[in-house]
Order: C-alpha cells, then structure tokens, then sequence
C-alpha cells in the first residue's frame, strides 16, 4: 500500500458519459486532496472512455483508469478494493457528486476515532438538482455508534481498506442488492464504527437504473451472502445481537413492502420464505427486539416504524406473503 494515499476513491462506470465529469470535478474541488481516483470502465460503449480520457489529459487528480468488459457494478467495486493504494476507501457512483469538504470531514472523524467504517448522510436528488429527500445518519448527536439502521448503501461511508481486506467483505458478484451483505459486515465487524451528522453525498436519483427498470428476481437476490453476513456478524464478539436482529427486520421489511413491487408472485413468496427462515434461524425472539414499536428508533420516519411493526405483527401470524403480495400490486 501506498502510505502517502490517504483515500482510494473507488468509481465504477458504465455508459456514463453524460454524468462522469460532473463526479469527478466534485473530486477535483475536494479540500482534501490527499486522494487517487480508481475509475473502473466497465464496458461503456456510448463514448464514456474518450469523455474520460480527455479529463484525465487536463486535470489535476491523480487518476488511475481501467477498462474491462461488462461483469456488473460488484465486480468493478471489488477490483478497485484489490487495486486500491490508499489507508481508506470510498466508493462513489458515477453519475452522482460530493460536497466539497465530504473527504474531509469523513476522513478526520476516521483518524479520530480509529474507525474501520465511517457512516454520513446524503441528498437524493433529480437531475435538475432538486432535493428529494435528505437523510440524517445521526440526527441526535454530531457523533454516534453505528448510527441510522437501515443504511444499506456503501456511498456516503469511508472504511478502511485493511479491514475489508482482512475480513474478506466484499461484494456478491451477478446479483443486486449486493450493498446489503456488504454493508451489513462491515458494520457489524467493524471496530470503532462511527456515524456522523452531516450530509455530503449527493445521490442523483436516476430512472434508468438497473434498480428502477427490472423487478426484483430471486434468481438475482444474495441470498447465501446475506445469510452469510448475518451469521458471520453474530459469531463477532461483543456484537450487539438486537441492534443486528432490528437491521435485518428493517431490511427485509423495505425490501418486501417497497421494492417488491414489480415482482412476480413466486419470487414474493420466495423472499418471504428466505426472510421467514433467517428469522427462525438467527433470531427466534425478534418479536419482542426493543428497537421495534412506534414510538422506539425515534431517528426512523414514522411510516417506517410502522412499517417494520407491522412486518414483525404479520411475520408472527403468518400472513407476512399475503399481505407482502398485495403491497407488491399497488
């Protein structure tokens, strides 16, 4: 490892021509420079590698470029882990943008505390730059443990690249949502794991995306993975078991009331089943986990608290896939 290189900024890009310059002049305007830039050509055909090529033939960032054929976002990401030179990792899509000082204030919290993951907020956003929605990871306090559950995504957080690597994290390849199990390790493994109250990422919120056009497969869902996460976490001393069972309620409560919805009827009845024995498995009392009720986890919206009450009400009657299989049709 190159101990000079503080952060590996990790960017993998398909068909991004339209969005790339944006991200990376977000990089160049960064106030902490002490960076590379890993870009991950992952097959583009639609002029992505000339826009690139250009940019890097003018600017100042230290950026180093790979092109590959298409094997998917996960494979690009956990190439630039294995290529990364720097003390601390952050992946960035590339259609999306950082606040200026966004390295900066996740990198000094990292030091400080002696962080393996560093967690922060986010923007989503339209293309023409209004606000969506804005999400606090620790909307109590400047500084938390662990902070906000349910914050699946790897962008907005820093972790430290000899922890990935020491405890084999990476990213399921050929599957989506692969950020779940990912994520779910790295918190749960982690050493000093450290949420901040500032928001830097901004997630361009884009309706052509894998994830907005295609319904969720069982063909393509990590099932191994995650059920590797979870058993992996809970063998990890000194975790604590009901803040891991509330992530994995929140979890599987999205997932099968919000992102469900173009899903076919087996495949609902299939993640239900996967969610009904990883419950049964791993947390056989999580109808009485202390973060669930409506008026716990004050940090969450109230629907959402709603949401993952009811997910617990429905799972233990047994009428969690009938009623999951009526949301998926609205």
């Amino acid at each position: 490892m190159d101990a000079s290189r503080q952060i590996s900024v990790v960017i993998p890009i398909y068909n991004a021509k339209e969005h790339i310059l944006g991200c990376l002049r977000s990089l160049e305007g960064q106030t902490h420079q002490n960076m590379e830039v890993l870009l991950i050509n992952d097959g583009s055909t639609d002029g992505t590698e000339r826009a690139i090529k250009e940019y890097m033939a003018q600017s100042k960032l230290t950026i180093r470029y790979f092109s590959d054929s298409n094997h998917g976002q996960a494979y690009a990401r956990n190439f630039g882990i294995r290529q990364a030179n720097g003390e601390y990792l952050a992946f960035v899509d590339s259609d999306d943008y950082l606040d200026a000082d966004y390295l900066e204030k996740l990198y000094e919290t990292a030091k400080k505390y002696g962080s393996d993951v560093v967690n922060s907020g986010y923007r989503v956003i339209k293309e023409d730059g209004t606000v969506l929605s804005s999400v606090d990871v620790s909307p109590f306090s400047n500084v938390s443990d662990f902070g906000r559950a349910g914050i699946f995504v790897v962008w907005s957080k820093l972790f430290r690249r000899e922890f990935l690597l020491e405890q084999s994290i990476r990213f399921p390849e050929g599957k989506l949502y692969e950020d779940v199990p990912f994520s779910i390790s790295a918190k749960f493994l982690g050493r000093n794991v450290k949420a901040i109250s500032y928001i830097g990422y901004n997630y361009v919120q884009n309706p052509n995306s894998t994830m907005s056009s295609s319904a969720v497969k069982k063909s393509r869902f990590p099932f191994e993975e995650l059920d590797a996460a979870i058993s992996n976490a809970l063998a990890q001393e000194g975790v604590c078991k009901e803040a891991l069972e509330f992530e994995v309620l929140h979890f599987f409560t999205g997932f099968l009331f919000l992102y469900c919805r173009k899903a076919a009827k087996e495949d609902v009845a299939a993640f239900c089943a996967y969610a009904a024995k990883e419950l049964s498995a791993y947390f056989p009392r999580y109808g009485k986990n202390p973060y669930v009720g409506l008026f716990r986890s004050k940090e969450l919206p109230l629907y959402y608290r709603a949401a993952i009450w009811l997910f617990v009400k429905l799972s233990r009657v047994r009428l969690l896939k009938g009623f999951a299989y009526a949301v998926t049709r609205l």
